[in-house]
């Protein structure tokens, strides 16, 4: 590369810095970064995973492919193959994708890509995710890899600048939750409980029934009032000490589901699945419930997987097994199928269940709000 094209790559990448930098909220930044990626190298298609704590990938976005093409594809990668290797910390360029020694193959429906490049995004000592970059006319140069990891290297600090941003935002809306709750109790709350003493006291000092039976009723209002603050008070404080531990309950669950049968059941929560409302928890574990059962009754699979991943806008529960398979457009008594989808209405999910010859996979989709 001459001295000009350098300056003007260098020119792009400040560029790119400062655009990244910029971004406030999350998933906006990754957004962002995966445009600009594919900017800077000339890529047809760019994509960035992100990496749970067990190695999946808990989120994934992607430009270049149609939504509808996506659709077909089916459920988003998990991490796997050339991906990754990624995720193991080096950065991947090849010629062929496909060629690469780690590569599992691309799933029906996904288009042909020949170019790869793969880079790790750190923050701090870990990596946070991937980014993907395909399909680039005469192939991805040394520079290429050179720019994307310099790219993933700031990258990597706007993310831990804006995680810790979110952490002190969401530490100061539970300061703020619990000083309104001492406050109304403490003050209000007691306030209230003295003018209920007072009034109770002229009440009884009254010598007209008709008088003391006003009062009274009165009375009876500021002890409903205080009844209300107190479910106030309790409300403010449940979701840092009365949340629901689902993955405590998710394993509970499937190690009773696994226990009289021989197949092996693998559970791994990726997401953040505290706090959640009861009808969603509840979503979540009938899913797994009516799912799991099915797999391990009637699929044949030594092997059933149960995986909970979340990304930023939505929470997925998948059951996968590689067993015999079925005609999911048939008639299946017992399976109960019908259900599973009446379950995820109620809760405004999506259902997927994919089966062939070589297992099934149902996928729920619900959206965090």
């Amino acid at each position: 590369m001459d001295s000009t094209a350098s300056r003007e790559r260098f020119t792009e990448l400040l560029d790119a810095a400062a655009q990244v930098s910029e971004q406030g909220e999350l998933h906006g930044l990754l957004e962002s970064l995966v445009d600009i990626a594919m900017g800077l190298t000339g890529a047809r298609y760019g994509a960035l995973g992100v990496v749970g704590s067990h190695g999946f990938l808990v989120d994934f976005i992607h430009r270049g492919i149609e939504p509808e093409d996506a659709q077909k594809i089916g459920h988003l990668p998990l991490g796997l193959g050339v991906l990754g290797a990624i995720t193991r910390g080096e950065s991947v360029r090849t010629d062929d994708v496909t060629a690469h020694p780690d590569s599992t193959g691309l799933p029906d429906h996904h288009p042909k890509m020949g170019p790869f490049l793969g880079v790790p995004l750190r923050t701090r000592n870990e990596v946070f995710g991937n980014i993907y970059l395909a399909d680039k006319p005469g192939g991805f140069t040394e520079e290429d890899q050179a720019t994307i990891e310099t790219l993933s290297i700031i990258a990597g600090s706007a993310v831990a600048n804006v995680r810790v941003h979110r952490r002190l935002r969401d530490a100061a809306v539970a300061e703020d939750r619990a000083r309104i709750a001492r406050d109304v109790h403490d003050d209000i709350i007691q306030d209230l409980f003295a003018v209920g003493l007072s009034l109770q006291g002229l009440a009884d000092s009254m010598k007209d029934e008709n008088d003391r039976e006003v009062v009274r009723t009165q009375v009876a209002r500021v002890d409903d009032c205080i009844t209300s603050l107190r479910q106030f008070i309790f409300n403010l404080r449940q979701p840092t000490t009365h949340t629901r531990d689902l993955e405590i309950e998710i394993n509970e669950l499937v190690e009773e589901l696994a226990e009289p049968y021989s197949s092996e059941v693998e559970v791994a929560v990726d997401a953040m699945v505290d706090g959640f409302s009861n009808d969603l928890a509840d979503a979540v574990l009938h899913i797994i419930k009516e799912a799991t059962s099915n797999a391990l009754r009637h699929s044949g699979s030594p092997l059933v997987r149960v995986l909970v991943t979340g990304g930023f806008n939505n929470l997925s529960v998948s059951v996968i097994d590689h067993g015999q398979g079925f005609d999911v457009g048939g008639q299946h008594e017992g399976m109960g199928l019908t259900n599973l989808q009446q379950r995820a209405n109620d809760v405004g999910g999506d259902l997927a269940v994919q089966s062939s010859g070589s297992g099934t996979t149902v996928t729920l989709v619900l959206p965090i709000t």
